[in-house]
């Protein structure tokens, strides 16, 4: 096949899709509208103080997935966390299941996947049209890509938006069943102390509740040589009710509530926002394809499950999408 498959989003469906597809001799064009890659495998930077943002680690369920991590394991772009995180009531409990993170920090695996890719970073993609049986993607700067397959990573809402401003109407059913799907917001404060917290190692305090959902003490995590690095991440509905209210007013909130564990004086905070953090609903199946031409294929969590091993899922099942359309064509 020579002409480009079309990739919106660069986090790890998007990734992965891309790198299966080029290994099999396909041109792959991945557009992003960040100056980085990576999506929610995000990390962020401070006077040096380094911070995952986002996903705070992953797990292994499928053998797939398994044997991609054992080759990020290999090339040192990830490594065990922990087998177990630290409970409310302050104790460890281990339950033997290993958590992984990235090493440096989470985002390592995304700029690990996008080497030699053509990846094309700060492209923002306004709308995605079909002429002459061609998908036609136009850019904020009013640069057209085309190609004659669409591979659509990015939260549901953003993907139909751009098929709307395109004028591309989706089969009703479609329609009706992604519109559907709406998505938790987390917001996610970035906590440099003073000294070290009271959290006690491996530095992960999973609470899955309300407002604050998980704490990582990123310095005992390994992810910050320098400086004391906290990430807290407010619950959904926490996440949800505050999520217009001021930076300073969420600080606030999220530092009493985290107090215990902080054991320091703050010294600086960023706020982090992910509109489009969880999806609340999970459409059972790995990916949606429509055939063409052109062919319209739907990829990430929402498909995979709301985890990183879900999305890596999602992309090699419309990776595999691709190659059959082709084939059949």
């Amino acid at each position: 096949m020579i002409e480009p498959v079309l990739i919106v989003g660069a986090g790890m469906a998007g990734l992965i899709a891309a790198r299966k597809l080029q290994g099999l001799g396909y041109k792959v064009i991945l557009l992003e509208e960040s100056v980085i890659v990576g999506g929610r495998l995000g990390a962020r930077a401070f006077d040096g103080v380094r911070f995952d943002s986002g996903a705070q680690f992953f797990t292994v369920r499928e053998r797939r997935f398994s044997r991609l991590v054992d080759q990020w394991l290999d090339d040192g772009v990830a490594c065990l966390w922990s087998r177990g995180f630290v409970k409310a009531s302050g104790r460890v409990r281990e339950d033997g299941h290993p958590r992984y993170r990235g090493v440096p920090d989470m985002a390592g695996i995304a700029r690990y996947l996008a080497r030699g890719l053509d990846v094309r970073i700060g492209h923002r993609v306004e709308s995605a049209s079909v002429e002459d049986g061609r998908w036609c993607l136009t850019l904020k700067d009013g640069m057209v890509v085309d190609g004659r397959m669409l591979l659509l990573t990015p939260p549901l809402p953003e993907s139909l938006a751009l098929l709307e401003a395109g004028n591309y109407e989706l089969p009703a059913e479609v329609q009706e069943r992604l519109g559907a799907v709406t998505y938790a917001p987390c917001l996610a404060l970035l906590v440099e102390l003073e000294e070290a917290s009271t959290l006690p190692p491996p530095g992960g305090l999973q609470l899955h509740g309300e407002p604050i959902a998980f704490i990582g003490d990123n310095t005992k995590k390994g992810v910050s040589t320098r400086g004391y690095s906290l990430t807290i991440h407010g619950g959904p509905m926490f996440s949800e009710e505050y999520w217009s209210a001021t930076d300073e007013e969420i600080a606030e909130l999220l530092l009493d509530e985290a107090y215990y564990w902080l054991g320091a004086p703050v010294k600086q905070w960023h706020l982090q926002r992910w509109r489009h953090s969880i999806p609340r609903e999970i459409i059972n199946q790995r990916t949606l394809h429509l055939p063409g031409p052109p062919d319209l294929i739907f990829a990430g969590d929402v498909f995979g499950g709301p985890r990183i091993e879900g999305a890596a899922m999602s992309g090699l099942a419309a990776a595999e999408a691709v190659v059959c359309s082709v084939g059949r064509g």
